[in-house]
C-alpha cells in the first residue's frame, strides 16, 4: 500500500491528509500481528530514577510504531523530489 501511495502521489497530486491516513492503514496488519515484547531497556542513568531496567510501553508502543510508519513513508516521499537521494 505504501509503494502504491508513492506511485499515486507521483501521478496525481495527493493532499496531505491522504498521505497521513494511508501509512496508518498499511501498518495496521503488521502492528496487530506483532506478538513480541512491548518493553524497552532503559539507560543506566535512568534506571536509578525509575527503579527498573525495563519500561513497559504497552499501547504507547503501537502508537509510536504507527507514527514511525507515517514519518518514514513521508520522509522518503519528500526526498524523492531531490533526484536520486531516496536511492541512497
Amino acid at each position: 500500500m505504501v509503494v502504491l501511495l508513492g506511485f499515486v502521489d507521483d501521478v496525481v497530486d495527493l493532499k496531505w491528509r491522504y498521505k497521513l491516513v494511508v501509512p496508518i492503514v498499511a501498518s495496521l496488519p503488521l502492528l496487530i500481528a506483532y506478538k513480541g515484547q512491548l518493553s524497552v531497556v532503559m539507560p543506566k542513568f535512568v534506571r536509578g530514577i525509575l527503579g527498573s531496567k525495563f519500561l513497559h510501553l504497552g499501547f504507547l508502543y503501537y502508537f509510536y510504531m504507527g507514527n514511525i510508519a507515517i514519518f518514514c513513508t513521508n520522509a522518503i516521499n519528500i526526498h524523492a523530489g531531490i533526484n536520486g537521494l531516496e536511492v541512497g
